[in-house]
């Protein structure tokens, strides 16, 4: 599935027994809680039943704890985003995570209506609301807070706009995640003018954002927290995180305001 919830979590000690952490899709959240609490020593995932696995932790702080409960917390309400079948003929592991606040329209509903972080998104980049854009921004910066990937990441960058762009809601996340989160951000990362991307299949994008980025600082050896409003396809987060992968950075994170129900785009 390239976009998941964690449906549940079972954290619990029986007497005279290590912590036992109970979880599904393993093949996706289990990688995500190492990355994430990686001082936590447990015995190793194993295989359980109708499609969980689980593990038992042999030593764990109560802060890494109070950690890894928010996380698993955090995981049961946003969306992870792994990559598609549309999408690995062109990349591999260059985006190590991605994840989305909400789906922009909920699912089954006739006539379309937004959920409450797709209206927000709607709000702020088609009507450059600022109320909708602060409140955005504080939902993310929320995210990166509960999150001990994302909060470790050195920078956080606004996917580039086209130079013609006058107002690119990205940029504007931002900025608002920086005074939220009271730190430094922004890359210095330029992209070229080229044709809308809406009306292209997925090859012709990855062709198009090919030698689209320009990068003007080092990112040897750091790791990345892209931001933008919209998770569509996947082909602009995951060009980007493979163009800054190839100029050495260390890993490449991506978070969203929404993402669409179709994961194709045009195609």
């Amino acid at each position: 599935m390239s976009r998941v919830k964690l449906q549940f979590y079972n954290l619990d000690q029986k007497p005279g027994q290590d912590l036992c952490l109970k979880i599904p899709i393993c093949d996706v959240y289990s990688g995500i809680i190492d990355r994430a609490v990686p001082a936590i020593q447990h015995i190793g995932w194993r295989h359980g039943t109708k499609g969980t696995c689980y593990t038992y932790i042999r030593s764990i702080t109560e802060q890494d704890r109070r950690a890894l409960e928010t996380l698993l917390d955090l995981l049961k309400n946003i969306v992870c985003l792994t990559i598609t079948e549309h999408l690995e003929p062109h990349f591999a592991d260059q985006l190590d995570e991605a994840y989305a606040i909400d789906f922009n329209f909920k699912q089954e509903e006739t006539p379309l209506e937004y959920t409450t972080a797709g209206k927000a998104e709607h709000a702020a980049k088609e009507e450059q609301d600022m109320q909708a854009t602060k409140a955005l921004a504080n939902c993310l910066a929320k995210i990166i807070e509960q999150h001990p990937t994302l909060q470790r990441a050195d920078i956080i960058a606004a996917v580039p706009p086209r130079p013609s762009k006058k107002f690119h809601l990205p940029v504007a996340l931002v900025a608002g995640i920086g005074a939220a989160l009271k730190r430094g951000t922004g890359l210095n990362l330029t992209k070229i003018e080229h044709n809308k991307l809406k009306a292209l299949a997925i090859e012709d994008k990855v062709k198009t954002l090919s030698g689209a980025f320009t990068l003007h600082e080092s990112v040897k050896g750091k790791t990345i927290l892209l931001i933008d409003d919209l998770y569509q396809s996947g082909v602009t987060l995951w060009s980007l995180a493979k163009f800054l992968k190839e100029r050495g950075a260390k890993a490449v994170y991506g978070l969203a305001c929404v993402k669409s129900w179709s994961d194709t785009d045009n195609v």
